[in-house]
């Protein structure tokens, strides 16, 4: 192959790469979905290819007749990279958004004929993605996790870190979920293999109730004093905080269990693991599973996000790597 003589120079390089766009559009990688009580949805997705890595959220009310209707091509936010995870705040046109960056933001829709969702309060004090968030008082205190080991506490209000802990763990804080009928406590899950329990009004952790075999990717909390919860491994086990150290296996999966949502009416839980699966259980008293659905052929990605409608109990809709979402009845 003969060389070329032809020199450009770098200037000039910098220009036509500067000012073209051609190729910049991506794929939206959903990475999530939630669900407000009056049907509006929040989506959050992430473009991790091209020349940007980026993301963004949609946000829709959700059409009884159109509810799968959605431009994903046009986010309404844009952010200036991925996120993993955000919620509503209280209202639906108020959200609270978690970023790859480390930052945390709250976005407003306008009261004006555009409906222009623009961003009221952001900062960044996690020094890795943030993971994880849950809320430890509707619109007044939420906690977060990240990849750099810390938890911390926000009020919501101001989004001031009323409480920092730096060292929470040693490894990704890859989950966190506050405990029900309390304000102040809430457990982890990080890749260091501990799910520890925490109090907002003390600055150590109140114990760890379990060193698992691997490192944990999901909890939630099944009660007051029972924690279901994921791993590494692919295993889906239950915790008695009462009793610690012990957890009972409940089933066992192909792939890392990524989430899972309970749906407490019609007693099922919705597992998606690092695979193109989407499995359906119901969990008896004897804290035996029975898989009651399973699809495997929807979703042409990794499905990230799962959440039941807030209507309909046998109503689950899930997103994925793939850019698309999907909703299925599961009665």
């Amino acid at each position: 192959m003969e060389n070329s003589n032809k020199i450009v120079p770098p200037h000039l390089n910098a220009e036509v790469y500067r000012t073209d766009t051609t190729g910049t559009r991506t794929l939206s990688y959903l990475d999530y979905i939630r669900f407000h009580s009056d049907g509006t949805v929040l989506i959050g997705c992430s473009e991790l290819s091209g020349r940007y890595w980026d993301g963004g959220a949609n946000i829709y009310k959700k059409d009884a007749e159109e509810e799968d209707c959605i431009n994903l091509e046009r986010k309404n936010i844009n952010l200036t990279s991925g996120t993993a995870v955000g919620c509503f705040v209280e209202n639906s046109d108020r959200v609270f958004l978690c970023e790859d960056s480390g930052a945390v933001s709250i976005w407003t829709m306008q009261d004006d004929v555009w409906k222009q969702w623009d961003e009221e309060l952001s900062v960044a004090e996690h020094d890795d993605a943030v993971l994880s968030l849950d809320c430890l008082q509707p619109g007044k205190e939420y906690v977060t996790t990240g990849a750099d080991g810390s938890v911390k506490v926000w009020d919501i209000y101001d989004l001031i870190c009323i409480r920092n802990y730096s060292s929470a763990h040693t490894m990704a804080v890859n989950t966190v979920s506050v405990r029900p009928k309390s304000q102040t406590t809430f457990a982890t899950g990080s890749l260091d293999q501990f799910i520890s329990l925490w109090d907002e009004n003390v600055s150590q952790p109140v114990c760890d109730v379990l060193q698992n075999d691997c490192g944990i990717r999901c909890l939630k909390w099944l009660d007051e004093n029972s924690l279901i919860f994921g791993d590494d491994a692919g295993t889906l086990s239950l915790l008695d905080v009462r009793m610690p150290g012990r957890s009972t296996k409940l089933t066992q999966f192909p792939a890392a269990v990524h989430q899972f949502e309970f749906q407490p009416e019609s007693n099922k839980l919705a597992v998606c693991c690092d695979n193109k699966i989407l499995t359906v259980c119901e969990i008896t008293e004897e804290t035996n599973v029975k898989v009651t659905h399973e699809d495997r052929n929807t979703h042409k990605g990794f499905i990230r996000g799962i959440a039941w409608d807030p209507n309909d109990t046998n109503v689950l809709y899930s997103v994925g790597w793939n850019g698309e979402f999907f909703k299925r009845n599961v009665n």
